[in-house]
């Protein structure tokens, strides 16, 4: 399939500065990573191009699905079509989102003692509830993670995490300073949002980035 002819849909979000854009194709068959403006980029060129752009601040890498963290973005929808031209020329290049030698773990004595204490004493607790937390790596202290189970869509997912989890993990491992949520809660038990958000007046994939896919009136968070 041509770059150019992928398809790509915005969708929402529980945070309005995050959106999620969906491929039709396969970004990264590995365990999610995540980039912000301090990471080390250069073994990642996805991220490395679309952190360039001065209205993005974070972007997360998981099967065909690229979340990206807004700095102040007050419409997706306006910035959609030069996010998907991205996505597509890195797809057209033929290198990898992300090289092979980024490391999935990150700091590797880090995730050891954050996913040592994620084992032990955390995912006993919310079990109870049906959730659990799933460590994916560590870098420039922050610990990323997804939730899943009754957690994943949870409204209150946000307060288990910032209040409950990040404060017990930081106080016990020096290093770490932020846990970082990379859950899609849209397609959880109790999901935020169960269907687009309707926004009139364009006309796109679902995320104002899809020239040379057909279009169609879509919906989500970054389009009609």
């Amino acid at each position: 399939m041509l770059a150019q002819e992928i398809r790509i849909r915005g969708e929402p979000t529980a945070d309005p500065q995050k959106c999620r854009f969906v491929l039709e194709a396969e970004v990264l068959s590995r365990s999610p990573v995540s980039f912000d403006k301090e990471s080390d980029t250069s073994k990642a060129p996805l991220a490395e191009k679309l952190l360039a752009l001065p209205y993005i601040a974070g972007v997360s890498i998981s099967g065909s699905a690229v979340t990206l963290t807004g700095d102040n973005v007050e419409s997706w929808p306006a910035i959609g079509k030069e996010i998907g031209g991205v996505i597509r020329e890195q797809i057209k290049s033929g290198e990898p989102a992300v090289e092979e030698e980024v490391m999935d773990i990150g700091d590797a004595d880090l995730f050891t003692q954050v996913n040592l204490l994620i084992k032990n004493d955390v995912n006993p607790s919310i079990a109870a509830h049906g959730g659990v937390i799933t460590l994916h790596s560590v870098n420039d202290g922050k610990a990323f993670v997804t939730m899943g189970g009754g957690c994943q869509g949870c409204t209150a997912s946000s307060i288990t995490l910032k209040q409950g989890v990040e404060s017990y993990i930081v106080a016990k491992v020096d290093g770490v300073n932020e846990i970082v949520d990379m859950t899609d809660h849209s397609e959880g038990e109790n999901p935020y949002y169960t269907q687009p958000i309707p926004q009139a007046g364009q006309t796109g994939g679902g995320c104002g980035c899809s020239s040379g896919a057909s279009q169609s009136s879509g919906g989500g968070c970054c389009s009609n």
